[in-house]
């Protein structure tokens, strides 16, 4: 894999967004980035079926696509990256590794597992960009991106889950650490103007 990947790492990190630069040209795109799932109750979400023809049974589809569907669209990009390696078809391997990739790291913010994704019901509205963007363009510099060697997933779905339940459950968190940080500044010196690009 580090023979394949490792070469068109650039290829990879650059297309890593595309998902993202769809996101509002195409209807059906938006959903596939995060999972509403504090709407179907509370911490387990034992209400909502993870298998999709059941979720879609109890709920609908359309439903579901209004308040996300995340975990379900990484297993569907899996199977998009099985095929393509079945076939060696190497641009689908590249550009459907990428893709998936960004649902992944998607299904890992605690923001996307939540209704009050950008703050807009608790007045903290922006923190999602703060979080996903500011925090990471500030501090990046100083995160280990080393994670050590590739394990195999035995079972996908239930990983995949297990991680968008973690990131619903620690949605609070982050809006309470931001809610502490922000009472500690005042608002002239929590902003500033940036200039990028031109």
């Amino acid at each position: 894999m580090m023979l394949f990947y490792k070469p068109h790492i650039d290829f990879i990190a650059e297309h890593a967004t595309d998902p993202d630069k769809r996101r509002y040209s195409i209807a059906v795109e938006a959903p596939r980035h995060f999972i509403d799932i504090d709407h179907y109750g509370s911490y387990p979400y034992k209400e909502l079926p993870h298998k999709w023809k059941d979720a879609v049974e109890k709920f609908g589809a359309d439903s579901l696509r209004k308040y996300g569907i995340v975990p379900w669209h990484i297993q569907v990009m899996l199977g998009r990256l099985t095929k393509a390696f079945r076939e060696k078809d190497f641009s689908s391997i590249l550009r459907n590794s990428a893709e998936i990739g960004h649902y992944i790291a998607d299904a890992h913010v605690p923001l996307h597992a939540s209704e009050n994704y950008d703050g807009q019901l608790t007045g903290q509205k922006g923190i999602h960009a703060f979080w996903e963007s500011r925090i990471p363009e500030l501090l990046g510099k100083n995160f280990n991106y080393f994670i050590g060697k590739a394990e195999y997933i035995k079972d996908p779905g239930d990983f995949i889950w297990k991680r968008v339940l973690e990131s619903g459950h620690e949605a609070d968190s982050v809006l309470s650490f931001e809610r502490k940080l922000s009472a500690k500044f005042p608002p002239d010196k929590k902003y500033a103007f940036e200039k990028r690009n031109n």
